[in-house]
């Protein structure tokens, strides 16, 4: 049995059953190879039941930078909630995938509080929350994330693939032909959109221990 400090990743669709299911299911598939490729992780993020996900990562950042990766993967399609617990990760049957431990528990706890608390006025933008018990725990990253989740969520359809764009690290003109517009057209919604000091914080939450 192996039991280490870890941080666990689950991930829901909001709304899924009024989706093309079968298109869903290919969107979660390719989102979560994007962010497999883009991310290292101790157990790479997988569909399991449904239209949830999950993986585990050595590192906060990891998770967070998988999160992000496959949420703009979806975007604008489809929206997610994600939920992060950093703790023990128990490997209880290697060949069938099944897990235990505090950080399970906790990214459980930590995504049913986002499915609550975004139905309450004024925190409807809310999708991520973090309930870490290790000791390299940063009690800032949870609010932070959530700052990004409020800034996301008034970027316009179109502005979040310039997002993405940026989060990959492509070109101006890579990232605008990929969008099919100029890349002046492309500059000026990194500009008016403020996109820049979001990517930083994304990347700044992205290097947590």
């Amino acid at each position: 049995m192996d039991v280490a400090p870890r941080v666990a990743l689950l991930i829901d669709v909001v709304a899924s059953r009024a989706a093309d299911r079968s298109a869903l299911h290919a969107a979660i598939l390719a989102a979560a190879d994007a962010a497999n490729a883009a991310v290292p992780a101790v157990d790479p993020l997988y569909p399991t039941v449904g239209d949830e996900l999950q993986g585990v990562y050595r590192s906060l950042g990891d998770a967070l930078s998988a999160a992000f990766t496959l949420r703009l993967t979806l975007a604008p399609g489809w929206d997610v909630r994600c939920g992060l617990g950093g703790g023990e990760v128990i490997v209880v049957d290697a060949a069938r995938r099944i897990q235990d431990g505090s950080a399970w528990w906790l990214a459980r706890e930590a995504i049913d509080w986002v499915a609550e608390r975004s139905t309450r006025p004024g925190y409807e933008a809310v999708r991520t929350a973090i309930r870490d018990e290790r000791p390299a725990a940063d009690p800032l990253a949870d609010p932070t994330a959530r700052l990004v989740d409020a800034h996301i969520a008034r970027l316009r359809p179109a502005v979040v693939g310039t997002l993405r764009g940026l989060w990959e690290g492509l070109d101006n003109a890579a990232a605008a032909e990929r969008e099919g517009i100029s890349p002046s057209a492309n500059s000026q919604r990194i500009r008016t959109n403020q996109l820049r000091p979001l990517v930083d914080t994304m990347r700044a939450l992205g290097e947590l221990p």
